[in-house]
C-alpha cells in the first residue's frame, strides 16, 4: 500500500491540475509490473526546492554595507520558517549526483546566503548544508559509478571548476578560520569550526590528485592544515587558553594527515613543536580532552610521516616525558582525576616511536635510541612503565 501511495503522490506532483484518477491508477499498475520505480522522494525534493524554499530566500538589493545587508528581510530566519531549512537538508540527502548538478541553481542561493550571513549561527548552518551536499555528492559518485568511480570523480570535479563554484567555496570557507578568540567568543568559534572542517575536507576530496589538471588535492590539504590548524593556534597565547576550540582543531589533524599520507612530512617542523608544546603545558591535565586530541594527533604524525621522524624524536620525547612525569605525580594525589586513558595513549605513542626507531636504516641510530631509552629510565624510576608497550619490553 505504501508503494502505491508513493507512486500516486509522485504522479500528482507531476500533474497537479489533473483530477481524473485513471492515469494515476495506470501508474500504480505500471510500478507493480516493474515498468517504473517510485520517484516520490525526487519529486518532493524538486517541489520543495522550486516552490517552497525560494520565497524564504528573496534576492535582496546589493549593498556594500554589511550592517545594512544584515537588516534586510530574511524570512528564513523566522522561527516559524525553520521547517524550510529542514526540508532543504532532506532534499540534499535525497538527490543523486546527476540531479544535484541539475538542481544546482536551486540549491546554491539558500546555502550561500546562509554562509554569507553576519550571524555565526547561520554561517555554521550554511557550512553544514554545503558539507552535506559535497559529502553526498562524493558518496553518490561511488554508488552511481561503480567501477567507473574515477571517471565520475573527474566529472564532478570538472563540474565544480567549470561552473566556478570551486573558487566560490574556497573563497567563502577559508576566511572562516579567522573567526577566533579573542575577537570572536570561543563558543561561537567552536560552533563555526565544527562545521567548516568537515565541509572543506569534503571539498578537498573532490579535487584531482594530479596537479597538472588544475588545483590539486595535496596543495588544498596543505592550505587547510596551515590556515585551519597552524595559523589559528599560533594566535593563541597558549593552546589551553581556549581549550575547547584547540581540542576541536587538534581533533581534525588525524583526518587531514590521513588524507595527506607521506606528503605531510613538509609540515613536521611546525606540527611536532606544536604538539609537544601542548603536552608540556604545566596545567595540561586540567584539559584532558585537549591532551587526548594532541596525543591522537601525535600518533597520526607517527603513522604517516615515520620515515622522517627520527630527527624529531628529541622534541617528541620532551613533550611525552614531561606529560608522563605529571601523570605520575597526579597518581600519587588522593582523589586525583582519572588519567588512565591519557597514560594509555602516551604509552601507545611511545611504542609507535620505538618501533620507528628500531626499524630505522640509518647506521647506528637504533643503538643510539636504545641508549637514550636506558638513560631516561635511569634518570627517573617512574619512566620504566612508559616503555611497557614497546616491543622490546624494556
Amino acid at each position: 500500500m505504501k508503494d502505491a501511495l508513493d507512486v500516486v503522490m509522485a504522479w500528482q506532483l507531476r500533474n497537479p491540475d489533473t483530477t481524473d484518477p485513471t492515469a494515476a491508477i495506470e501508474a500504480v499498475k505500471a510500478s507493480k509490473d516493474g515498468q517504473t520505480d517510485s520517484e516520490l522522494s525526487l519529486r518532493l525534493a524538486h517541489h520543495f526546492l522550486q516552490l517552497t524554499i525560494p520565497p524564504l530566500f528573496p534576492q535582496n538589493k546589493p549593498t556594500s554595507n554589511a550592517l545594512e545587508a544584515s537588516r534586510q528581510p530574511a524570512p528564513w530566519k523566522d522561527t516559524g520558517n525553520q521547517y524550510a531549512l529542514d526540508l532543504l537538508e532532506w532534499a540534499i540527502s535525497t538527490l543523486d549526483r546527476k540531479t544535484i548538478e541539475g538542481k544546482w541553481h536551486l540549491l546554491m542561493p539558500p546555502i550561500l546566503k546562509m554562509m554569507d550571513d553576519i550571524d555565526m549561527k547561520w554561517k555554521a548552518r550554511g557550512c553544514h548544508m554545503l558539507g552535506l551536499l559535497l559529502e553526498n555528492l562524493h558518496q553518490k559518485i561511488g554508488i552511481d559509478a561503480g567501477k567507473n568511480s574515477s571517471i565520475a570523480v573527474q566529472s564532478s570535479t570538472s563540474f565544480l571548476q567549470r561552473t566556478g563554484y570551486h573558487n566560490i567555496f574556497t573563497e567563502a570557507l577559508f576566511p572562516m578560520f579567522t573567526y577566533i578568540p579573542s575577537i570572536t567568543p570561543e563558543n561561537k568559534s567552536v560552533t563555526l569550526f565544527r562545521e567548516v572542517f568537515p565541509t572543506i575536507i569534503s571539498l578537498a576530496q573532490l579535487l584531482p590528485t594530479d596537479p597538472s589538471k588544475g588545483p590539486s588535492r595535496e596543495r588544498f590539504l596543505d592550505k587547510i592544515l596551515r590556515e585551519g590548524v597552524l595559523s589559528p593556534l599560533a594566535h593563541f597565547p597558549t593552546p589551553s587558553s581556549y581549550p575547547e576550540l584547540a581540542t576541536l582543531i587538534m581533533s581534525h589533524v588525524p583526518v587531514l594527515l590521513g588524507h595527506m599520507g607521506i606528503d605531510c612530512v613538509k609540515h613536521l617542523r611546525d606540527l611536532v613543536p606544536l604538539i609537544s608544546a601542548i603536552l608540556q603545558e604545566p596545567f595540561a591535565l586540567s584539559h584532558k580532552p585537549l591532551l587526548l586530541s594532541a596525543l591522537k594527533a601525535l600518533q597520526s604524525v607517527l603513522l604517516n610521516a615515520w620515515p622522517r621522524l627520527p630527527g624529531y624524536r628529541g622534541a617528541i620525547m620532551m613533550g611525552i616525558c614531561l606529560l608522563w612525569a605529571r601523570c605520575v605525580e597526579e597518581r600519587k594525589k588522593a582523589g586525583s582525576q582519572d588519567i588512565e586513558e591519557i597514560t594509555s595513549q602516551t604509552q601507545e605513542s611511545v611504542a609507535m616511536l620505538d618501533a620507528i626507531m628500531q626499524a630505522t636504516e640509518t647506521d647506528g641510530l637504533a643503538k643510539v635510541w636504545e641508549q637514550e631509552k636506558q638513560d631516561l629510565m635511569q634518570a627517573s624510576s617512574g619512566v620504566e612503565e612508559l616503555f611497557d608497550e614497546c616491543v622490546t619490553g624494556q
